[in-house]
C-alpha cells in the first residue's frame, strides 16, 4: 500500500540531529585547517595556489576510493553531465579557494575571516531568488526563529572578528574586499547548484543524489583542473620554486586532503541532500568560534570578553535555526503521512465501489 511506501521513505530520512552533528564536524574540520596553515604553511612561505592545487589533486582519488567502498563502486559521469561537475568544481573548489587566498594577500587573514559569515546570507538570497526555498512564514514561531537565528549567528561571528581585526591601510583593501565577496558568493553558488541540479526530486541529475561522495569527487577533479591551469602562470614566468613543498608542510597538506577536503566537503554534500541549502550554510559562523578556541590552545591567543559574547550568540542562533528546521521537518512528515492515509482511503473507497459493481 501507499502507506507502506510512505513509511519506508520516512524511515530512510536521516534524523535532523545527525545532520546537525555532521555540519558541526565540518566547521571544526575547516577551523583546524586554518590553524595548521597559520602555524606551519604560512610561515614556511609555501605558494598558496600550488598548495591548493595539490590539495584538490590528491583529494580526487581519495574521494573516489571512499566511494568505491561506501557507494558500491566508482560511477563515471556521462559526457552531457560534465558541465555540471565543471560548474561545481569552478564554484565550490576553484573559485572558493583561489578568491579566498588572493583576498588574504590583498588584505589580511582577519579581514578575510570577517567576510565568511556572508556565505549563509548569499545562500539564503540565492535560494529565495531561484525559488528553491520559501520565505520563512512570519505568522509562525519557527519562521521568526529561523530568521533571527541566522542573524544572531552572523552578528556573533562579526562581533568575534571585529574585536580582534586590525585596520589595514593597504591601497589594495578594496580589491581584496571584492575578491572575498566573490569567495563567499562562490560557496553559496556551490551549495545552491547542488540542490537545484541534483538534490531536488525533479532535478535533471537527481540520480547522482544516491552517490554524494562520487559527486564531490568529480567536482574536485574539475577544481584541481582549474587550479592546475591557474598555476601555469608560474610555469610561463619560470618560477618553478613556487611548486616546492617544504617537509614541514606535508602534515598540513595531508590534513587538507583527508579532513578539510575529503571529509568536510563530502559531509557538506551529504547534509545538502538531507536538509535545505540555507541550513547547510547557516552553520558557517560556527567556524569562527572553533577557530578562536583552537587558536587559544594551538597558537596561545587569548580570548577577549566580547568574543565570549559573540560565541554565545552564534551558538544560540544555531540552536534557534536547528529548532525551527526540526519543527519544519516534523510538519512536513506529518503532511506526507496524512497524504498517504488520504490516498489509501481513496483507494479503499474505489476498491469497494468496484466490488459492489461486480456483485450487482
Amino acid at each position: 500500500t501507499h502507506t507502506t511506501h510512505t513509511t519506508k521513505a520516512m524511515a530512510a530520512d536521516v534524523p535532523f540531529w545527525v545532520v546537525v552533528v555532521l555540519l558541526v564536524i565540518v566547521q571544526i574540520g575547516f577551523s583546524g585547517y586554518g590553524i595548521l596553515l597559520t602555524k606551519f604553511a604560512k610561515d614556511s612561505g609555501v605558494n598558496a595556489i600550488c598548495f591548493s592545487m595539490l590539495r584538490d589533486a590528491f583529494c580526487f582519488p581519495a574521494l573516489l576510493l571512499a566511494s568505491y567502498f561506501t557507494e558500491g563502486g566508482i560511477k563515471l559521469p556521462r559526457a552531457n553531465e560534465l558541465w555540471l561537475f565543471a560548474g561545481l568544481g569552478l564554484t565550490g573548489m576553484f573559485g572558493n579557494q583561489v578568491l579566498y587566498i588572493e583576498g588574504i594577500y590583498f588584505t589580511t587573514a582577519d579581514i578575510a575571516s570577517i567576510y565568511q559569515p556572508a556565505i549563509p546570507v548569499w545562500t539564503v538570497l540565492l535560494a529565495l531568488l531561484l525559488r528553491l526555498e520559501k520565505l520563512p512564514p512570519l505568522n509562525l514561531l519557527r519562521g521568526w526563529a529561523k530568521i533571527l537565528g541566522i542573524l544572531l549567528a552572523i552578528g556573533g561571528a562579526l562581533m568575534m572578528l571585529l574585536v580582534k581585526s586590525d585596520d589595514s591601510d593597504s591601497k589594495n583593501k578594496l580589491v581584496g574586499g571584492f575578491l572575498l565577496i566573490g569567495n563567499t558568493l562562490s560557496m553559496g553558488l556551490y551549495v545552491v547548484a547542488q540542490k537545484i541540479f541534483v538534490f531536488q526530486p525533479a532535478a535533471r541529475f537527481h540520480h547522482w543524489s544516491a552517490y554524494p561522495i562520487t559527486l564531490t569527487a568529480w567536482a574536485y577533479f574539475f577544481g584541481a583542473l582549474f587550479m592546475a591551469l591557474s598555476t601555469l602562470y608560474y610555469v610561463f614566468k619560470g618560477e618553478t620554486s613556487a611548486f616546492h613543498i617544504p617537509q614541514e608542510v606535508i602534515g598540513p597538506l595531508a590534513y587538507a586532503v583527508l579532513v578539510s577536503s575529503s571529509l568536510c566537503y563530502g559531509l557538506i554534500t551529504f547534509a545538502n541532500k538531507h536538509t535545505s541549502a540555507s541550513i547547510v550554510t547557516a552553520f558557517w559562523p560556527l567556524q569562527v568560534v572553533c577557530t578562536v578556541v583552537l587558536a587559544k590552545f594551538a597558537l596561545g591567543e587569548s580570548l577577549l570578553p566580547l568574543q565570549y559574547v559573540g560565541g554565545a550568540l552564534i551558538i544560540f542562533g544555531l540552536f534557534s535555526v536547528s529548532w525551527a528546521n526540526a519543527k519544519e521537518e516534523e510538519e512536513r512528515k506529518q503532511r506526507e503521512c496524512n497524504k498517504g492515509l488520504l490516498q489509501d482511503d481513496s483507494m479503499d473507497s474505489s476498491f469497494d465501489r468496484r466490488s459492489n459493481g461486480r456483485l450487482q
